[in-house]
């Protein structure tokens, strides 16, 4: 087996077919075959199931491709450091949420290329159960999400911040009762496939609390800008309100006691670039600090 394979290999299973494999690595779906016959000829198996059309990766494929990702991470980041002796660099792929990549990462990354120019990160962003799922499948090394409710073996997190949640009502809003205020106005959700979302349905569902869902929007600054005009109420982080004028808002902590959401980075277990996204981490948790010490 060589590199070339097992990059081909894991482009077949990233784009689930050999001639999408093939578009991607700039070669003919013929070569992408070749390969693919030839390394199951060296390994004395199959790897795809080919009473399908396309074919498909079998059991056996899936389990080569989990372990040559492990394998391919390793090897690029041996080159990366071998082309810079005594200097941190390489490139990270990193998943973040909106809400943070739009607040922390730049003033983070801005600080993490001044102490390590060599260090290049690359940034994706989704909703925090799909950015999980990418570092599971180790598509990116880590990822800066809403801590979801259910724990993942393969995956450990670290702490970067965590913030109470607010609903936020109409200006002319008079109560001061979360739960009456939910029972007053319409609910504006945010997406409920989201991190937040999670946190927000789950507490409703444990607080027996019922709304009368309106609308449901996918950030936090929309459905600030929905309850100034007096359409609902809604939940989003309190962190989102330290910019806003007084008298914007009506905002009331969500719960007795006040619900929380945490901001965790998550990675894989014995990830090979472990060091680079604690250096991430390490930055984001530094701007975090500098933020909440400046309110």
């Amino acid at each position: 087996m060589n590199l070339s394979q097992l990059r081909s290999l894991i482009a077949i299973d990233e784009a689930q077919g050999f001639s999408a494999a093939a578009d991607n690595l700039f070669v003919t779906p013929s070569a992408i075959s070749h390969q693919m016959r030839e390394l199951e000829a060296e390994l004395g198996a199959a790897l795809f199931d080919r009473s399908s059309r396309p074919p498909r990766l079998n059991e056996h494929g899936h389990a080569v491709v989990e372990r040559g990702r492990d394998v391919l991470a390793r090897f690029d980041l041996l080159v990366e450091l071998a082309k810079a002796p005594g200097e941190i660099g390489g490139r990270l792929m990193l998943g973040c949420v909106s809400g943070v990549s739009s607040n922390l990462i730049p003033r983070a990354l801005a600080n993490l290329h001044t102490s390590h120019p060599a260090l290049q990160v690359s940034i994706e962003e989704g909703l925090s159960e799909a950015l999980a799922n990418r570092v599971r499948k180790r598509e990116l090394d880590a990822a800066i999400i809403t801590e979801l409710p259910e724990t993942d073996p393969e995956l450990k997190s670290l702490l970067i911040t965590e913030e109470a949640m607010m609903i936020v009502a109409p200006p002319d809003c008079r109560l001061t009762d979360w739960r009456e205020v939910l029972k007053a106005y319409p609910f504006i959700r945010l997406n409920r496939h989201a991190g937040m979302g999670k946190v927000i349905d789950r507490a409703l569902r444990d607080y027996h609390q019922t709304v009368d869902e309106v609308m449901e929007l996918d950030s936090s600054e929309t459905v600030v800008g929905m309850a100034r005009a007096g359409i609902g109420a809604g939940v989003i982080p309190a962190g989102r309100l330290r910019r806003l004028p007084a008298g914007e808002v009506v905002a009331i902590p969500f719960g007795e006691p006040p619900i929380y959401r945490r901001v965790v980075l998550v990675e894989r277990r014995n990830n090979p670039r472990s060091d680079l996204s604690q250096l991430v981490y390490d930055a984001v948790r530094q701007v975090t600090v500098d933020s909440n010490g400046h309110q």
